[in-house]
């Protein structure tokens, strides 16, 4: 068995590193010795039972085979089926569809990596590859370790409370589980780092009352803070006329830049 999670999310990567295997079980075995990296190693070889992957079992064995063999004929893919000497990292994590940031095997993946460049054992790629992140929740369950926006049903806007969910269907969708509500929010990512992200804000004023009052059950001088927030850039007259029709229809995107002043921009 895997693991004892009930509904599990399984997350594998597999590396392929360029070295002597003197020098690639030196690196496992340094490696697996740090007690932060826990998780489920294997190392492919045709010529063992089961190709050397008979710690997951043989049905397991068959499904992450056949997964890398799926993968390795998509257009979209760069990566290949498996070969003798392939190392395959396995997790499993309980899955938890609001939470969201980095999970200890995207970061056990990152810090192999970097233990392979250190030790010439692979090399960096000097590619660049965009990927833009959607589908994000509209809402996110409290854990207790952030404020939000002081609400009291039990979690709080993604993004922020002026984030219009993505569909009509997900509009239907806040009355009946506001947490499987998608919204309209989107981030560009270079390389795994995050370049910037935006949303498309709520431009109705009674949806955005609705929202505020009756899904997120903001008391009113939460409201009025997070709208003094929101429009702090608009004229006197804009700002009078903002308080009765809700938010401009703004999609836009809020890039970074990492300077030495700090400083950052706008593009809408």
């Amino acid at each position: 068995m895997l693991t004892s999670i009930e509904d599990p999310i399984i997350e594998v990567c597999k590396f392929r590193l360029n070295g002597s295997k003197t020098a690639i079980k030196e690196l496992i075995k340094e490696f697996l010795g740090n007690k932060d990296h826990v998780a489920g190693l294997s190392v492919y070889d045709s010529k063992k039972p089961i190709e050397g992957l008979a710690a997951f079992g043989f049905e397991g064995a068959e499904k992450i085979k056949s997964l890398y063999t799926e993968v390795a004929t998509s257009e979209l893919s760069t990566d290949t089926e498996f070969e003798d000497g392939d190392i395959l990292f396995i997790k499993a994590r309980d899955n938890l569809p609001t939470t969201g940031g980095s999970t200890p095997f995207g970061q056990l993946r990152l810090s192999f990596h970097k233990a392979a460049l250190e030790k010439g054992l692979t090399e960096s790629d000097p590619s660049y590859n965009f990927l833009w992140v959607t589908d994000f929740p509209l809402f996110t369950a409290n854990d207790g370790t952030e404020i939000g926006q002081e609400g009291q049903s039990g979690f709080s806007s993604t993004h922020h409370p002026f984030t219009a969910p993505k569909t009509a269907e997900d509009v239907d969708m806040l009355l009946v589980d506001p947490l499987k509500v998608m919204a309209d929010h989107y981030d560009l990512v270079l390389n795994g780092v995050e370049l910037g992200g935006g949303s498309r804000r709520i431009h109705n004023a009674e949806m955005q009352k609705f929202i505020m009052e009756k899904i997120l059950k903001v008391k009113y001088r939460i409201q009025t803070i997070l709208h003094t927030y929101l429009f702090y850039r608009l004229s006197q007259r804009e700002w009078k006329a903002s308080r009765i029709s809700s938010a401009p229809f703004t999609p836009g995107v809020l890039h970074m830049l990492d300077l030495p002043s700090g400083s950052i921009g706008s593009l809408r």
